[in-house]
């Protein structure tokens, strides 16, 4: 299999050539996490893979996330990733430690090792006993508790908590992100052996993002290669033939065979077209650097300019960057194509502004910078 197949094979799986999902929460299962650093571009991550006629707007991605349909918090290598309330549990459990050990030395120099990070936990803990709680309020209570208030402190304190399985994404305040109680948003269920667990892990990336190979998935999880391989081998044996072996440019990947055939067949669309993905969409990010997939002949990811951040994409191939500027009632695309655009790829591109328009609520303007 040759790149150009590769990157169409992916695009169809990842729905962006052929949506599937019905909603926002369902992305958010079929994919089991969503990486979700930057709130409202993460949000038009999801919007964008349902199908035209049932796509959300940024209000209803947002309210689905109030009403604790998809939660947001540290999970994985760590990052924010959005996640099913029924799979929060297991994966905490699963990548906890690990994450953990990749921070010992950071809560050491903070004093947050041992038992002074199990208090700051427990400070958390009460805190949320009387509801969701903005970072500010939990703050102060921390600071009331003789932890940092605010900063490095107060930020690593919130991720135990998280990571203890004590705190997770609340509802919205306004504009203020919340915490709440785990247990009050996440189903109760048993523990899982780890091994099961990474296989389904390993399974379910397959199933939303193949072909991918064991580099990819260890580069996206978290977990290490060795770690990785093993929990392949295992979602393919207990795959019942579904999960596929291929190989593309010698290297070994997998796909779900089921997977690749499920698109909506109403709403496929293979001509390919302009697409505007925040920075960490999982096609960008959901694969192991240097990513020879993603970038035209000549560019690299040293080579990308850091401004606009987010990824302008053609036929799946990086052709530029974009920001969205959201202003009041209004906003603009801030663009920077790398090349000149064919006739096709501007119609398309002029599309995915109506779609990101209709997903804020309000007006867009182009703006075209220049290199």
């Amino acid at each position: 299999m040759d790149l150009a197949e590769l990157r169409r094979r992916r695009l169809r799986v990842q729905g962006l050539r052929s949506p599937s999902d019905v909603s926002a929460p369902e992305v958010v299962r079929r994919f089991v996490a969503v990486q979700a650093q930057e709130y409202l571009p993460a949000q038009w991550g999801l919007a964008m893979r349902v199908p035209a006629d049932r796509r959300p707007d940024a209000t209803s991605v947002a309210a689905a996330i109030d009403a604790g349909e998809i939660l947001r918090t540290h999970v994985l290598r760590p990052t924010w990733h959005f996640v099913a309330p029924a799979d929060a549990r297991w994966l905490v459990e699963l990548s906890g430690p690990r994450v953990r050990q990749l921070q010992v030395s950071m809560l050491r120099s903070l004093g947050l090792d041992g038992a002074e990070g199990a208090r700051g936990v427990d400070v958390v803990a009460r805190a949320l006993e009387g509801g969701h709680r903005t970072r500010a309020e939990l703050g102060r209570a921390l600071g009331e508790a003789g932890f940092p208030a605010s900063g490095l402190g107060m930020i690593y304190v919130l991720m135990l908590a998280e990571l203890e399985r004590v705190a997770i994404s609340g509802a919205d305040v306004g504009r203020q992100r919340t915490y709440a109680a785990f247990d009050e948003r996440v189903p109760a269920s048993a523990p899982r052996p780890r091994e099961e667990a990474l296989a389904e892990l390993a399974g379910r990336y397959l199933a939303a993002r193949g072909p991918a190979g064991d580099r990819d998935f260890a580069s996206w999880s978290g977990f290490t290669l060795t770690e990785c391989r093993r929990a392949i081998a295992d979602a393919v044996d207990g795959s019942r033939g579904r999960l596929v072996r291929l190989e593309v440019d010698g290297v070994e990947h997998w796909f779900d065979d089921e997977a690749a055939d499920s698109g909506s067949a109403e709403h496929t669309d293979e001509r390919g077209g302009v697409d505007l993905l925040q920075a960490y969409d999982e096609y960008v990010m959901g694969y192991a650097a240097p990513r020879e997939y993603l970038f035209p002949p000549g560019r690299s990811l040293s080579a990308a300019p850091e401004f606009p951040m987010h990824a302008v994409v053609s036929d799946g191939v990086l052709a530029g960057r974009w920001a969205p500027v959201v202003a009041g009632r209004a906003a603009t695309v801030k663009l920077s194509p790398w090349r000149a655009f064919s006739r096709a790829e501007e119609r398309s591109l002029a599309a995915s502004v109506t779609d990101l328009e209709r997903f804020l609520g309000v007006p867009v303007t182009v703006q075209r910078l220049t290199e």
